[in-house]
């Protein structure tokens, strides 16, 4: 048996989630599928992204040897739809992915994160305008969340043509990843052209495309290794870490060139602990001590590049009619705009007819937008096409934020303004995010119309086409109905295209409503809050059976109320009546509209207890907060059996943020260790997710202690025991590797 050649490994995961949000609220529903987390976002978050960012080494008796960080030691992506929701609801994790690319950067001198396409569309079915700005756009989003200028770039299905790859070299990328069947042939420095299929293209080594205007500039391309990525997604490759390394060596033996091979595997990373259960363990383990021990260098494509120039060249293959090709369609770009025969499950006879007319129907809206949005945005900007481009610089932050680039890109009028200018500005790049964001290729990914996923592309349609009423105009609502009604759902009682578009734009919510839920909470529970999804509503109390300063007290309301929209800092006045009997009975009448909702609890002091928690767990930052906590659930009646689960459930959540706030740069003091193992042995820290975080906390208090030679509390030590951390530590020793890996 020959001697195995040293080996350069990059275990490329890229990480997305569509924009799931509401468009009205900024915010995710309830998904009942997700259950028992509130939604998909959540639950993968809990069994990838975060599995990932603390993933676990287990000794032999089964005990946590010690928590890595596996984006230290993967080349990855973070869509940026995904990177905004992780940075809003779970800041440790981006922490944990930047500081995992920082490694790697002081590690190889290059990162390990690469960039996403802004909106995951099908980059090379862009148009120019679209093009530029998505690429513009997740240029920004790197930079914002991970503090550099982006060298790689993730194409979004690796979808791909020579106009595709040629926007991402004037964008001054470097780098990009595609498939094996993408490639049509290559050459050697000074040679004639080779045609390659997917399993003759050597992926052991680099590529150059070469820019088609001839000026010599070019991308570096890394080509996966398509068996290999193939038994990490769907064979037994990540059932553990010895045969994740026996595919890799498999890998490296496929090579037909000299020296060290480069081993690329690219796939879904919510492969890793979601799609496969402990694969994030076998990657951990895999990366972090078998390969370094076998001699195999764990490493990016970065790094790789930068050591190893691509000389040899690469000719895509152009794809039915020269539109492209991707990773996850035999057909070129068909997955995305025809019935092509690829769909999910292929034991049903179904039929994707409406992929066209749903991709024609979203043409429309951006064909038709373009002069309106040139003729408002001409009065406000001297390039309205450049001040969308930049608005992706601030299009997550705060309105304030955002009104204050608009007004700087703007002419002199603008520039001064403090008023309505700069708030017609924001909602007409508002407007172009949601004609951005409908194109998120999952709409077309799946079998029918009428699915959840296509829901996303039309909610996004329909707010667009709300901002374009607001700001005056009239948007092509009936030719766009027309459209979708020729794309036929292959279940009949779920209509067509425009059936699921009415179905979508049920989630619409506008300040009215708004209004009417901040309503019902003032007048039936103990503590209503300003707040309603994706608003502010602030309300005077007219005439009621409440006082003025206690208005929630009334059963009956009437006033006058200021509703803002939170993202796009519109505020509307309306006025309102609003009446509750007490049981069931409730109507708020907002102007000529009456809305009602039957069924209605009449709150007991428990459910406004439990009511208090939920928000008392979330924001659960000292000992203080803790002991209010406790102090709250001890005043609670008895439990039934459910409202039992709930209450060990919130104070979980509560030990969970107490123990997070210091390791957040907060400020906060060390945790109270008396009142956290207290609040251990009343919450519910027996579920996964809730168990997982505590672990994770735990034993980055741990190490803090450790690294400042400080002794760990009796009550730390206690409760690092219940939850399977340290007793390992007593009874086998730490191995000099897991020494080093407890740093990270």
């Amino acid at each position: 048996m020959s001697k195995r050649q040293p080996i350069a490994l990059v275990v490329h995961g890229h990480f997305y989630q569509p924009p799931r949000e509401n468009p009205w609220t900024d915010e995710l529903r309830r998904e009942a599928t997700a259950a028992p987390f509130p939604n998909w976002n959540a639950r993968i978050h809990a069994e990838c992204y975060r599995a990932n960012a603390f993933a676990r080494i287990y000794g032999a008796s089964g005990q946590i040897l010690s928590i890595v960080n596996n984006y230290a030691r993967m080349s990855f992506d973070v869509g940026p739809t995904l990177a905004r929701w992780i940075d809003r609801h779970d800041r440790h994790v981006m922490r944990r992915m930047r500081a995992g690319d920082a490694v790697q950067q002081d590690r190889l001198a290059a990162g390990g994160a690469m960039a996403q396409v802004w909106g995951h569309p099908i980059t090379a079915l862009l148009s120019e305008r679209d093009l530029v700005t998505q690429i513009l756009w997740g240029q920004f989003d790197f930079r914002r969340h991970f503090g550099r200028a982006a060298a790689g770039m993730w194409l979004p299905e690796t979808a791909a043509s020579p106009r595709a790859l040629a926007a991402l070299i004037e964008a001054g990328i470097e780098y990009t990843i595609l498939a094996p069947e993408q490639i049509d042939a290559v050459r050697r420095p000074g040679g004639e052209w080779e045609e390659v299929a997917s399993d003759t293209v050597d992926t052991s080594r680099a590529y150059r495309f070469l820019h088609p205007d001839g000026s010599g500039r070019a991308l570096a391309i890394g080509i996966f290794d398509g068996p290999l990525s193939r038994q990490l997604a769907f064979g037994k490759a990540t059932g553990d870490a010895a045969s994740l390394l026996e595919a890799v060596r498999c890998s490296s033996e496929r090579s037909k060139g000299e020296g060290r091979p480069l081993v690329l595997a690219a796939s879904d990373g919510e492969l890793y602990g979601h799609h496969k259960k402990f694969a994030d363990l076998a990657l951990a383990y895999a990366l972090a001590v078998s390969a370094p021990a076998e001699g195999i260098e764990v490493t990016n494509l970065g790094a790789y590049l930068a050591q190893n120039p691509p000389t040899w060249e690469l000719r895509l293959r152009p794809g039915p009619d020269g539109e492209g090709t991707a990773w996850s369609c035999g057909h070129g770009l068909g997955r995305w705009q025809r019935d092509c025969g690829c769909r999910i499950d292929s034991s049903k006879a179904s039929s994707q007819a409406w992929r066209g007319p749903l991709r024609k129907a979203l043409d429309l809206l951006r064909d038709r937008g373009q002069p309106f949005f040139e003729e408002l945005a001409g009065e406000l900007f001297p390039e309205p096409w450049q001040a969308r481009n930049a608005y992706g610089m601030v299009a997550d932050d705060e309105p304030e934020i955002r009104k204050r680039k608009l007004r700087s890109l703007g002419h002199p009028p603008l520039r001064n303004d403090r008023g309505d200018g700069a708030a017609r500005a924001l909602l007409l790049m508002e407007m172009q995010r949601s004609l951005l964001l409908m194109y998120a290729s999952c709409a077309w990914f799946f079998d029918d119309i009428a699915g959840p996923e296509a829901a996303i592309a039309l909610r996004r349609a329909a707010h667009a086409m709300d901002l374009w009423t607001e700001l005056g105009g009239r948007p092509p609502t009936r030719s766009f109905l027309d459209l979708l009604a020729d794309a036929r759902s292959n279940d009949r009682k779920l209509g067509t295209g425009a059936d699921a578009f009415m179905r979508a734009t049920r989630d619409r919510v506008t300040p009215k409503t708004a209004l009417a839920r901040h309503a019902l909470s003032s007048l039936a529970q103990a503590s209503p809050s300003d707040d309603a999804p994706g608003f502010v509503v602030t309300v005077v109390t007219i005439d009621g059976q409440g006082s003025e300063s206690a208005p929630h007290l009334a059963r009956r309301m009437a006033g006058r109320a200021t509703v803002t929209d939170r993202r796009n800092d519109v505020h509307t006045t309306l006025d309102f009546s609003a009446s509750y009997d007490g049981k069931a009975g409730f109507a708020c009448q907002v102007g000529k509209a009456t809305l009602t909702l039957d069924d209605l609890d009449d709150e007991t002091a428990a459910t406004l207890r439990f009511q208090a928690l939920d928000h008392m767990a979330a924001n659960c930052h000292d000992s203080a907060a803790g002991k209010a906590v406790l102090a709250v659930a001890d005043g609670l009646p008895a439990l039934s059996t459910v409202e039992q689960a709930a209450l060990a459930g919130l104070l979980a959540r509560a030990l969970v943020a107490l123990l997070e706030a210091p390791l957040a740069g907060q400020n906060a003091p060390r945790p109270d260790w008396e009142l956290a193992l207290e609040l251990s042995q009343r919450g519910a820290t027996q579920f996964t997710d809730d168990r997982r975080r505590l672990q994770e906390a735990v034993w980055e208090h741990v190490v803090w202690l450790r690294e400042r030679n400080q002794p760990l509390p009796s009550a730390l030590t206690t409760l690092a025991e219940r939850l399977g951390l340290l007793k390992a530590e007593a009874k086998e020793g730490l191995p000099a590797v897991v020494s080093k890996l407890q740093a990270e």
